[in-house]
Formats: C-alpha cells, sequence, structure tokens
C-alpha cells in the first residue's frame, strides 16, 4: 500500500464510530498499525485478543465478466443482475487501491441504479460477503436497496458472512438467503480512540493543542479520553444504533425491540432463520432460482395488470350488448348459483313536467345502458380471477385457489401470497411422492372437469377451471370441507 495513503485510512478507523465486526477491525489495525509507529499487536481496553485470518488469495477473485460484456455487474441468463457486495464496506475508495479488498457504498449505489432502471434488467440478487465498514453513505443506500423492492424483485444471500454493515444492505432485501455455514447479525456500533500520549512520552514527543470550543480537541490522539469525551461519543454510538435497528425493523418487518434484543450478537445458519434476521438455508443458485421465479411471477402480475387497464381504456366507449355476447357470469367465494338477468326494455320517455321551458337537446340525460355496465364490470372481474388461477397454476399451488379467489386480493398481493408460500414449502422436508401424486376427492374432480371444458371448448386451463367451478358449486364445497378437515398426525 502507498504510505501517503495511511493517514488517510487511520482518520477513517480511529475516533469514529464504525459498524464493523470487531475481529475484522483488529486486523485492520494489525495490518496498518506498525506502519504509523504502533505496536505490532495492539491491545484495546474492551476488546478481546483475537487471531488474524490470512488474506484471501489473488486466485479466488471472483470473475465480474458479464454475458453482455458492458456492464459492471454480472448478469444471469435470466436478466438477474448480480451485485457483489464484499470485503471491508467504505463511503469512498477512489484513493485506494481495488486490490485492497474494499467495496464503496458508491460504486453499489451505482450498480444498484444502473441495475434498477435498465428494462432488460428483471431482478436484483445481492451476493455479500463482508464483515461491514463504515456508517457515512451506509443508511442512505439502504434506503436505496429497500426502495427497490418496489420496482423489482430484489433478494440477498449471506454467503458468507453478513455483518454489522453488510447486514444493514442485505436486511433490505425482500429475502434474504444464508449458507450453511453462513452468518447474519452483529447488529451495533463501534468506535475505537487510539491514546499514544504514553508512547509520545516515551519517544520524548510533546504535542501541544491550540484551539476554540471546549470540544475541539476531544478525540486527540495525543491525550487521554476524556469522561465529557466519552459521554459524547456514547450519545453518537446510541444514535447511529437506533438508526440502524430501525433499519433492520423495517427491511425484515420485524419490531425494534426484537432487533435490539440480538445485542449484536451473530447468528449462524438456522439459528438465523429462528432469529427472524433471514428467510432461508441455501446454496448462491437456491437464491438465484428463487429471485428469477420471482422476477417471472413479477411480470407475468403487470401483464395482467396492463391488460386490466387497456380494458378499462376501451370500456369508456359503448358496448352492445346482446343475449348471444354477453360474457358469462364470474364465479363468487363461495360459488352461487348464477343469478337469471331478465332483459330491461328501453325507458319510456318521461313526460314533460307542466309550466317549465323545454329542455335542451344538449343538455338531456343521456341514455344509460345498465346491461352493457353489468357486463363489462363482469368480464373485467372474470378476467382477474382467470389471472389469479393462472398464476395459482404456474406455481403449482392450485390447493391455494380458493383462498386467492377472494375479491379483496388484488392480482399482485396473490403473486406475492404465493411466492411466501412457495418459500415455506421449499424449507420444510420433501413430502412421500404418493401423496402428492395426483389430486383425489373433490379437488381430483374439479381437476377433471376443467380439463374437460378446457379440451372441449378450446381454452386454458385457467379458464376452464373458473367454469368448473361455477358449474359445480356442490363440489367447490366439498372441496373446501375436505381442505379444512383437521389432519391426523402420523
Amino acid at each position: 500500500m502507498n504510505q501517503k495513503y495511511l493517514p488517510h485510512l487511520a482518520a477513517r478507523v480511529f475516533g469514529v464510530p464504525l459498524m464493523i465486526q470487531p475481529d475484522k477491525l483488529m486486523v485492520i489495525l494489525d495490518a496498518i498499525g506498525p506502519r504509523i509507529g504502533l505496536p505490532e499487536h495492539l491491545l484495546i481496553e474492551g476488546m478481546p485478543v483475537v487471531v488474524t485470518r490470512p488474506a484471501p488469495d489473488d486466485t479466488e477473485e471472483e470473475d465480474l465478466l458479464m454475458t453482455a460484456g458492458r456492464k459492471a455487474y454480472p448478469v444471469s441468463p435470466d436478466g438477474i443482475a448480480i451485485i457483489t457486495i464484499s470485503g471491508t464496506l467504505v463511503k469512498k475508495a477512489s484513493w485506494m487501491d481495488s486490490e485492497s479488498g474494499l467495496s464503496s457504498y458508491g460504486d453499489i449505489r451505482t450498480m444498484l441504479a444502473d441495475a434498477r432502471d435498465d428494462p432488460a434488467i428483471r431482478g436484483i440478487l445481492l451476493d455479500v460477503d463482508s464483515p461491514g465498514g463504515e456508517v457515512g453513505g451506509l443508511f442512505d443506500l439502504a434506503d436505496e436497496v429497500y426502495a427497490v423492492r418496489e420496482q423489482k424483485p430484489c433478494y440477498a444471500i449471506a454467503n458468507d458472512d453478513a455483518f454489522s454493515a453488510a447486514y444493514a444492505l442485505a436486511s433490505c432485501a425482500q429475502r434474504l438467503f444464508v449458507t450453511r455455514t453462513g452468518g447474519v447479525g452483529s447488529i451495533g456500533v463501534i468506535a475505537v480512540h487510539m491514546d499514544q500520549s504514553g508512547w509520545d512520552e516515551k519517544m520524548g514527543r510533546k504535542y501541544t493543542a491550540v484551539f476554540a470550543g471546549a470540544r475541539k480537541n476531544d478525540y486527540s490522539t495525543h491525550q487521554p479520553l476524556s469522561d465529557a469525551a466519552r459521554a459524547n461519543l456514547q450519545d453518537e454510538i446510541d444514535r447511529l444504533h437506533e438508526m440502524f435497528v430501525a433499519s433492520v425493523a423495517r427491511g425484515r418487518g420485524i419490531s425494534p425491540a426484537l432487533v435490539r434484543k440480538t445485542d449484536a450478537s451473530i447468528y449462524w445458519g438456522a439459528t438465523a432463520i429462528s432469529a427472524g434476521l433471514a428467510d432461508q438455508i441455501g446454496t448462491f443458485d437456491d437464491a438465484l432460482a428463487a429471485v428469477t421465479q420471482a422476477s417471472r411471477m413479477s411480470r407475468q402480475a403487470r401483464a395482467t395488470a396492463s391488460a386490466g387497464a387497456q380494458i378499462e381504456e376501451q370500456g369508456e366507449e359503448p358496448m352492445a350488448q346482446t343475449p348471444e355476447t354477453k360474457p358469462a357470469d364470474a364465479p363468487a367465494i363461495p360459488v352461487a348459483a348464477p343469478v337469471e338477468t331478465q332483459p330491461q326494455a328501453a325507458p319510456a320517455p318521461a313526460p314533460a313536467p307542466a309550466a317549465t321551458a323545454p329542455v335542451p337537446e344538449a343538455a338531456a340525460t343521456p341514455f344509460v345502458d345498465a346491461a352493457a355496465i353489468e357486463a363489462r364490470v363482469r368480464g373485467e372481474h372474470a378476467i382477474v380471477q382467470d389471472a389469479k388461477v393462472a398464476l395459482c397454476k404456474t406455481a403449482g399451488r392450485l390447493d391455494l385457489l380458493p383462498e386467492m379467489l377472494s375479491p379483496s386480493l388484488t392480482v399482485a398481493q396473490v403473486g406475492d401470497r404465493l411466492l411466501a408460500a412457495q418459500s415455506q414449502r421449499s424449507q420444510a422436508a420433501p413430502l412421500n411422492s404418493q401423496i402428492t401424486a395426483t389430486p383425489t376427492g373433490a379437488e381430483g374432480q374439479l381437476n377433471s372437469a376443467a380439463t374437460q371444458i378446457a379440451a372441449g371448448r378450446q381454452i386454458t386451463f385457467a379458464q376452464a377451471y373458473v367454469e368448473a367451478l361455477k358449474l359445480n358449486p356442490a363440489l367447490y364445497t366439498q372441496y373446501l370441507d375436505e381442505k379444512s378437515a383437521p389432519v391426523v398426525p402420523r
């Protein structure tokens, strides 16, 4: 490392709040200490002695070339941006050699924004392996990671470490995977003050500070830390800790009290799941497959919403309605017998009131075709329900169809619930193939009826399933009874 950079690095390590694992901090101190006149092995009050790990081999550096060759990050064949967050995290690293193993918030922000705004990128996976780092710039970047969830699926994986500042970023993703040997947490803030006054005296040096403002020289390394300075630094540490807690609570959807209760502990593997700090144990490939599936379902939901918007626009024009073209009634939950609608005769013109001025033709009340309006509303409802059935079939979760067809759920909400259900299923032990081979009972009869309708009328299975539900209300009731029956423990 160039010697002229050492003062800059020391200023970013000593006397400032950091969100980093203590053992990694000791590695940094051991590395720069002897170069700025400190002993080879530092003993810091309140911190245990640790064994530092050797630096990773250069041959283990990941290949960052992407398929198209024009991105600063790799992209999977399915359009998933893979943004690596590794090494010690700093706000800016422009003056440091890239081989030092640092990642800057500025570089991560640039890659995140590019992936967010590029329509060819369908999802984002944060590949995290970092002990944490600086506070400056962290929470702004965490807010951007949280915001991108509204535009594209954004998942993260602790592969293997996501501690402190790195966890602050990973926790803002929609779902967080952790490898079997990986860990998350260390939700805390730390600061180290270096008191070298004893060393100055030993070396025959004496420093005199001339300053204005009682607190200006509080954190000088050439004098012991005063009680007032320690209290001020503790207040800032506590303030940053509360920001950290609030960010994690928001990203993970848990209470701040639960986050505080971790006391900056580290959670490994399955313990991270039980603590609510991660969602699933899995490999990098598992996380990539999950965000790829989420991106497909998200695109399908957007396409359905776009089709609904087009129907809404087309619906502004008058719709001619005849008994032959009127769409079938959409099913309700629970399914009820279709209501027969009597054709409405054209209303007779009302006689003009006596002794009143004639109504101008332009101001006359327009004719309202109630039957056409009803048909359009029913048709739009049927399309939405078809989309829900299609999502359930794509996810392989037709067993959840009755719940998902609820009128209170939008297509987007159905997609989110199916994703959550799929994640829960993936964590459960594999079921016996004989149990899940072929649906039986009312569910099997409904599937069979839908298959026959689809073949006979040349429509999709999703549309046919809706028709089967409408034509077989008794089977639907039986299906609900079967699903609600208590499960006998095996």
